[in-house]
């Protein structure tokens, strides 16, 4: 997937930040903490931790059959009234073994719980968490956390003075200082109620089945692009499609192929990671051992649905070609270049997009440029063609005036943080590179992109700069190439927001570290596994704060041998530095902002360059 590069200043490409992402791969130590995460009783997957706009979340282990478990939801219901889109979010949890789901369901409507339950088929959280009675509330904090344990409040602590009301209000309290970014005045209380009902020394259940155990993982991490008309070759939607490749499930998650995840764990922290957890793993290979079992239907999670409206919400504007772009039912990848004029009538900010692909089956990905001198207008009509836009590998054919980012499976929309947002000039066409792959049948796609414009003042500009070395020149046969760029001293504090890899073919790792004055070294990204079909853009789930004079380190190393499968070349040929895929590059794009620089709603990029001196 080449790209269209800029000779690098510490600028940069002004707003573009690029994902070069696509569908599939992870690289995981087995024992490697994983996203905290779980399932409703609707099928609904809930992120439990790594969420930038939740700042405290309550998990509250019940029991189906313990009355203080149940005398308890009047005053849990309560709690979580008194927090809604406050950035504090309460769940319950029921991970118990002998109970089925619809029983679990039944539970909650009969005792009429008012916020999310979550189902804990195969105990995953409990084995994670660890509760020993219930109720028992746990508060994380936005890394998943755990910063108080125990009781709910102290009505029961002393059954014999028949208290009618607490007097300590512990998770509540917790709730507050969490959310306040504070530690609670007790971390851990005593637990009153029953005793919680063990899933056993076991890490997988002999008795694994497809409707309690493997369903909720498929639907968890996998069928988003494994389902009719996406981008996964198969779908895993339904029992029959899950044991037809049973076995490869095993294999890929085994061998961590799937899901798609490539930066290492612990070498900087990032949104929306897609990774199974040991135990996970564990289970889908027990499953196929087993003869994919199953299982109670009354254990069976609710289908997942995916959503046809935009994710983000009504958007501000939506851009399409003005007819379907033929992709043809065979032959070589095709990448289009599409100008989608917008005739805005003042400089607006971009603080979220959202592309949608018409054939999700072809579409393979899309890089988001802005253009202020209208060239592709002028490139489109000279095409003779007869079909929208222009054809161009290898970026869009001239330099544009800035970006707004890219589009691959599996990748979510999502809004800049308050204050934050990319400039579009009056008059500027959004121009969309689309890299279409052949499937067997023709398709008559129309993509489209939703732009959603900030309401609210921009404070600061997002933009990129690029860290690259473009002397490569590597031997055929060479099996441990090493090239490396440095750019710094930075000439002031910026954030980080975001981190994007770029290599090719012959590319097996990437490192990228930055040197603070005081000697102290932040990872950045780490990626030592490449594989050029499965690139992405990192999102920070903390942004990171880099002082002046900070030094950003990058190191790439290639393998040009033939015992990379990858290698385009056989036997191996000399390998230079380009943008065609048989080329090389050695990029990394850094999403920043500058601390303490503000910039009025509607103002140009001039104050940026003029205060870096530029």
């Amino acid at each position: 997937m080449p790209i269209h590069w800029i000779k690098s200043t510490w600028v940069g490409l002004l707003g573009l930040t690029i994902s070069f992402v696509a569908p599939l791969n992870h690289s995981l130590a087995e024992n490697a903490p994983t996203p905290l995460k779980g399932m409703d009783l609707e099928g609904k997957v809930a992120a439990l931790s790594d969420k930038p706009d939740i700042r405290a979340t309550a998990l509250v282990f019940l029991s189906t059959q313990c009355p203080i478990s149940n005398k308890y939801i009047p005053e849990l219901n309560r709690l979580a009234s008194a927090h809604q889109n406050d950035g504090v979010r309460l769940f319950a949890v029921i991970s118990d073994p002998t109970i089925t789901r619809a029983a679990a369901g039944k539970y909650a409507k009969e005792f009429q719980i008012a916020f999310p339950v979550l189902f804990d088929a195969s105990g995953e959280l409990a084995r994670r968490l660890s509760p020993t009675m219930t109720p028992e509330a746990l508060v994380l904090d936005r890394s998943g956390t755990v910063k108080y344990r125990g009781r709910i409040d102290d009505l029961w602590v002393d059954l014999r003075k028949q208290k009618v009301e607490a007097t300590q209000h512990d998770l509540a309290d917790a709730l507050k200082a969490v959310a306040a970014g504070q530690s609670p005045s007790s971390a851990k209380t005593p637990s009153i109620g029953c005793f919680f009902e063990a899933w056993g020394d076991n890490a997988v259940s002999p008795k694994v089945t497809y409707t309690r155990d493997i369903a909720p993982i498929l639907n968890a991490n996998c069928v988003k692009c494994h389902r009719a008309g996406e981008i996964g070759p198969f779908p895993l939607t339904t029992y029959e499609e899950a044991g037809k490749h049973a076995k490869q499930m095993a294999k890929v998650t085994t061998e961590l192929l799937m899901p798609p995840w490539k930066a290492e764990p612990g070498f900087g922290h990032f949104m929306d990671e897609r990774r199974l957890s040991g135990r996970e793993v564990a289970l889908l290979a027990a499953w196929a051992k087993a003869g994919t079992p199953q299982g109670d239907p009354a254990d069976l999670p609710a289908p997942m649905v995916f959503s046809s409206a935009w994710t983000l919400g009504e958007p501000d504007v939506v851009l399409e070609p003005t007819k379907p772009f033929t992709v043809p039912a065979i032959g070589r990848d095709a990448y289009r270049v599409f100008s989608l004029p917008i005739d805005l009538p003042e400089d607006k900010y971009v603080v979220g997009y959202q592309f949608k692909p018409g054939s999700p089956t072809v579409v393979h990905h899309a890089l988001v440029y802005l253009d202020d001198s209208h060239q592709a207008r002028k490139l489109a009509d000279a095409s003779a063609d007869g079909e929208p836009g222009y054809a161009h590998f290898g970026g869009i054919g001239f330099k544009p005036s800035g970006g707004i980012g890219g589009w691959a499976p599996g990748v979510s929309p999502y809004f800049l943080p308050d204050g934050i947002g990319r400039p579009m000039h009056k008059g500027t066409d959004v121009i969309v590179q689309v890299h279409y792959h052949p499937d067997g049948k023709e398709h008559q796609d129309t993509s489209r992109i939703a732009l959603y414009f900030a309401k609210k003042p921009i404070e600061k500009v997002t933009t990129s700069f690029m860290l690259a070395n473009f002397a490569i020149n590597i031997p055929a046969g060479e099996t441990h190439y090493v090239r490396t760029a440095s750019l710094g001293p930075i000439p002031a504090d910026v954030t980080l927001l975001g981190i994007t890899p770029h290599m090719h073919l012959v590319g097996k790792k990437m490192k990228v570290t930055a040197t603070q004055p005081d000697g102290t070294i932040v990872p950045l990204v780490n990626v030592t596994d490449w594989d050029f079909r499965w690139q992405d853009q990192y999102r920070y789930v903390d942004p990171i704060k880099l002082p002046k004079g900070t030094v950003v380190n990058m190191e790439a190393v290639y393998d040009n041998s033939a015992n990379n499968p990858d290698n385009p070349n056989t036997p191996p040929k000399r390998v230079m530095h380009g943008e065609q895929t048989t080329n090389e590059m050695c990029i990394c794009f850094l999403q920043y902002t500058v601390d303490g620089a503000k910039v009025a709603t509607g103002g140009r990029e001039g104050w940026l360059r003029k205060l870096l001196g530029r």
